[in-house]
């Protein structure tokens, strides 16, 4: 893969040494403590940094680094005499300056689209960079420019996010039919006056409640059967974007990808979308419906709701119901029918308790059932979702805003999209918060 040049560039780069052996307190042991890196990741992070100023050489245009190897660039740019007397005239052999970014739209854009070009030449060189140290453009330019130095000594550092962690419907309908149990049936029972047995009572509505749970984990892992398949289908991005997040995902990615093209113009201020050339039949059937509607109805919301009611792109929802990656709408009514059938059994055995056990299979329903319904995917869809997020290209922003949604809109007119995304939900949120009319 090197020629000969290359070879004794990066040859060299592996030789040169950061940490003096005679200081206590060395390269190291700096990067570590200034950005609470483990020893682990500060090793890493400086290999990467010797293949970023490998890449500075070899490529005929600027190389644009990860965050990580910049603040490894910029621990090494103060070591002053080993960086311009040492590093750059013998291992790299010639300078490599550290230029303050100016700001502004387009320097970022430019920015993004050199970043892009490093990862390519990065694949070309090591293959697929460690996403931990090389994050996604939206990460990249984003989040990670928002970083502060501070004092671990006088300030708590408390995460905004909360870990991930998977949620086990059936665990929590069991754990939900007991704490019913306990707390909420005797509180219902004695708003309601009901002069009954007590002992009888609660057997009674603890059978029924964990008989219905029972029931409704066992439809909903029904529902999502099956687990595996023998083949994995191959999806193209739509398929994706519609299997990650519904028909919603789809239309959006459409408008994605005509703004990213530069067939669309997003307009900050009014939301919506100027047509800026014209298309023809190299767009995909979702593309070309986007630009026949956004003529009529150019603003971002009516646009979406307009294309998804109008069209929704049924072929895309059935390939994947065939291919058993989403479960059939029909379940849905199946576990509506069923629930009410085991109501009247017990209205029928129990008519004075009707309001209790109707009050409980709400609940039940509301948590179990509505999941079912909501929930789309099979086993068998998650794990190929799950399959297809590991082998994602994450400097790709079309797949990544497929898989991902909004969060991934970064670099030039994607950047003005996400801002119009933000604005549209701030104004959802208002309205949703002032119902009233205020």
């Amino acid at each position: 893969m090197f020629n000969q040049f290359e070879a004794e560039l990066y040859q060299r780069l592996q030789n040169y040494e950061l940490d003096d052996p005679t200081h206590e307190f060395g390269f190291t042991r700096h990067l570590m403590k200034n950005h609470g890196w483990t020893e682990h990741y500060a090793y890493r992070a400086i290999a990467e940094y010797k293949k970023f100023a490998f890449l500075t050489v070899v490529a005929d245009y600027q190389i644009a680094p990860s965050d990580a190897v910049d603040q490894v660039w910029h621990a090494h740019i103060l070591l002053t005499q080993s960086y311009w007397e040492e590093f750059c005239p013998n291992i790299l052999r010639q300078k490599l300056h550290h230029h303050p970014a100016r700001g502004g739209k387009a320097e970022r854009a430019e920015f993004h689209h050199l970043y892009r070009q490093t990862i390519a030449s990065y694949r070309h060189y090591f293959g697929n960079p460690p996403q931990d140290i090389w994050s996604p453009p939206e990460i990249r330019f984003g989040k990670e420019l928002k970083m502060q130095r501070i004092s671990t000594r006088d300030n708590w550092i408390i995460p905004k996010s909360l870990p991930k962690f998977k949620f086990n419907l059936i665990k929590f309908s069991f754990v939900l039919g007991l704490f019913i149990f306990l707390i909420l049936g005797k509180t219902v029972i004695a708003s309601q006056n009901i002069a009954i047995d007590n002992s009888q009572n609660y057997i009674l509505l603890y059978f029924y409640t964990t008989s219905l749970i029972i029931f409704n984990c066992l439809l909903y892992y029904l529902a999502r059967t099956p687990k595996k398949q023998p083949y994995k289908p191959q999806l193209d991005i739509y398929q994706t974007a519609c299997l990650a997040g519904g028909k919603k995902r789809v239309t959006e990615l459409a408008l994605v990808k005509l703004v990213h093209k530069g067939y669309l113009k997003p307009n900050i201020r009014n939301r919506t979308f100027t047509i800026v050339k014209r298309f023809g039949t190299e767009l995909s059937h979702p593309e070309q419906v986007i630009m026949s509607q956004v003529q009529y109805t150019p603003e971002f919301k009516k646009l979406i709701d307009n294309v998804i009611n109008k069209y929704g792109f049924p072929e895309i929802w059935t390939y994947l119901e065939d291919k058993q990656l989403l479960m059939y709408k029909f379940w849905g009514l199946i576990s509506i029918f069923a629930n009410v059938g085991i109501l009247l059994v017990f209205y029928i055995n129990e008519a004075n308790n009707i309001g209790l056990y109707t009050f409980v299979s709400i609940i039940i329903w509301c948590f179990v059932d509505t999941n079912l319904i909501n929930k789309s995917r099979t086993h068998w869809g998650d794990y190929v979702l799950e399959d297809i997020e590991e082998r994602e290209n994450s400097f790709d922003p079309i797949q990544r805003f497929a898989l991902y949604g909004e969060s991934a809109l970064s670099g030039g007119a994607l950047d003005d999209l996400r801002q119009i995304y933000q604005a549209q939900r701030k104004e959802e949120a208002a309205a949703a918060s002032c119902g009233c009319g205020c």
